[in-house]
């Protein structure tokens, strides 16, 4: 049944390319009445230069002409960076059962790069069902702990140490565009995933042009499939 669905995702993503594709601003409207969790940012993502579980470096500006999935966690977490972890590859098959799989990348960073070596890193994502095929953990290594707490405060929220081993923090999916501009967070796990794929495929069709009137239904289509 789930295989029937995401097949049946991929094909209207397919048909209703230039649907999907009308211009960001028209989205984001919809978005923001739709789904609460949305929000909509229009600016120059941080970079970051930081390694994956291979020691290969890998910096935000590699990766452009790709809309970027990020988000923030660290694997000794307990309960909510799971459950996060689990939405990202949830996303992930949706995505990767439509044309936008070779468009989309999606970017962990673990905040506590002291304990997730690059042998726990390899194994946390095969763990959680994430496909390495467009996928990757990131570490800014033992030695630069700092730069991982700067770039997660400027991406607009911290990882706070509680004193038992554990971190305070916010849960955020954030969405970069292929020309590395940041577009939009999605808080906590309660969106729709559908909704941020919805976005995301209008990023990757290039979504800045004049507007085109999205096709009856087709919302209602997409955000009733799961």
């Amino acid at each position: 049944m789930k295989l029937r669905i995401l097949i049946l995702f991929s094909f209207l993503l397919a048909a209703n390319t230039q649907a999907l594709s009308h211009s960001l601003e028209s989205l984001e409207e919809q978005l923001s009445e739709n789904e609460k969790y949305f929000q909509s940012i229009d600016k120059e993502a941080p970079n970051f230069s930081l390694q994956d579980a291979d020691g290969k470096t890998v910096s935000l500006s590699d990766l452009r002409g790709k809309v970027v999935v990020l988000n923030f966690i660290y694997t000794s977490c307990p309960d909510i960076c799971p459950l996060h972890a689990e939405r990202i590859a949830e996303i992930q098959a949706m995505i990767n059962s439509s044309p936008m799989r070779d468009l989309v990348r999606f970017v962990t960073i673990t905040t506590d790069p002291k304990t997730d070596t690059p042998e726990v890193m390899g194994e946390y994502g095969a763990a959680r069902g994430l496909d390495p095929s467009n996928w990757m953990f990131l570490t800014s290594g033992p030695t630069r702990l700092e730069d991982t707490r700067a770039l997660v405060e400027r991406f607009g929220h911290k990882f706070s140490p509680d004193g038992k081993g554990y971190q305070l923090h916010s849960v955020v999916t954030h969405i970069i565009d292929r020309e590395g501009r940041w577009r939009a967070n999605f808080h906590g796990l309660k969106f729709q995933p559908t909704n941020l794929v919805v976005f995301v495929n209008a990023l990757t069709n290039d979504a800045h042009g004049p507007d085109v009137p999205p096709e009856p239904n087709l919302w209602q289509k997409l955000k009733n499939m799961f």
